[in-house]
């Protein structure tokens, strides 16, 4: 109870306070309206000892004077005009999809069948899952090797995307190589002029040594890395994993590419367990950015129109003027 009231108080603010420069206004006048209360006209005539048993004191009004109630509508007026607020509006984009880039290499190593039947077919397979996932969210797809191709821009077409990743292969690239440099700048280009943020997904069994991420600070880059991880159990105890751990060089250039470019590393699994830490990251990137760039505050103002509509009906009772 006491965690949840301070972190109400910490979330609570007011969206006009300039309004609670009034409340004084209405402590004041409360105040002189009760010292009003009891003075008489005759004051000025008749001195007080003796005009005291000539005056007709009124009935006892009980607590709901009309001094009281008055002060209570102006406070309650004063308090939904200065707009108070304890939480977010939810944001326009709440019910958008993450946009996501997925760049997928297309070197001559991917084509190593040390996980079955290649590194390029698992590594597809595992895409259709996630495009299956994020069927209607818009994702484009990048072909890299020396040089950087988009395949497709932003859609929300899962059936057309699968369609050209089925036929994607090293022999359709200029050169062979590896540019992972080029293929972040073109998934920075697609992102660029779509105007939205979003998303990187690299799906690579290797890293240039020199690799840098010229992506700004707001967009995340996720490694999908194609390695021993993906091995199914039978592919273990066959040893045909044994290739694809096989590369510790590759590796530490993924580790070193990770911690100095602040990319997620995430190893191919032969589960789902890779895709779900993948959508994580790539939801909670996406609400951050649109939360820190339309944030807006819920005016909890419009709430006080109810105990005001209660105060002014009892203004309708008999008795309750001021005077």
């Amino acid at each position: 109870m006491i965690e949840w009231l301070a972190a109400l108080a910490q979330a609570f603010e007011f969206l006009r306070p300039g309004f609670l420069l009034c409340l004084p206004l209405v402590f004041g006048l409360q105040y002189l309206l009760t010292r009003l209360q009891g003075r008489s006209e005759w004051e000025a005539f008749i001195d007080p000892v003796l005009l005291e048993p000539l005056l007709q004191k009124p009935e006892p009004q009980g607590w709901l004077t009309p001094q009281r109630l008055a002060w209570s509508t102006m406070t309650v007026w004063v308090l939904a005009l200065s707009g108070p607020s304890w939480q977010d509006k939810p944001t326009p984009f709440a019910d958008d999809k993450a946009p996501l880039v997925i760049a997928i290499s297309l070197s001559g190593s991917m084509l190593s069948d040390d996980l079955l039947p290649s590194r390029l077919a698992r590594a597809k397979i595992k895409i259709n899952q996630l495009l299956e996932a994020r069927r209607g969210s818009p994702t484009a797809l990048i072909a890299f090797a020396d040089t950087a191709h988009v395949v497709l821009p932003l859609t929300g077409d899962s059936d057309i995307l699968k369609l050209y990743l089925d036929e994607l292969s090293p022999d359709i690239m200029p050169r062979p190589g590896l540019n992972i440099e080029a293929a972040l700048g073109a998934s920075a280009e697609l992102l660029a002029s779509a105007g939205v943020g979003g998303s990187v997904l690299l799906v690579s069994d290797q890293i240039n040594h020199t690799a840098v991420n010229p992506l700004a600070a707001g967009v995340s880059v996720s490694l999908l890395w194609v390695g021993m991880h993906a091995a199914t159990s039978e592919e273990r105890i066959l040893g045909a994993a044994a290739a694809a751990s096989a590369n510790p060089a590759d590796r530490a250039a993924a580790l070193a590419f990770r911690q100095a470019q602040a990319v997620e590393l995430i190893d191919m699994s032969a589960d789902g367990s890779d895709l779900k830490r993948l959508q994580r990251r790539i939801t909670r990137q996406f609400e951050s950015a649109a939360n820190a760039h339309h944030r807006q505050r819920e005016d909890g103002g419009y709430y006080f129109i109810f105990p005001l509509l209660l105060l002014l009906l009892l203004w309708f009772r008999k008795g309750m003027v001021l005077q």
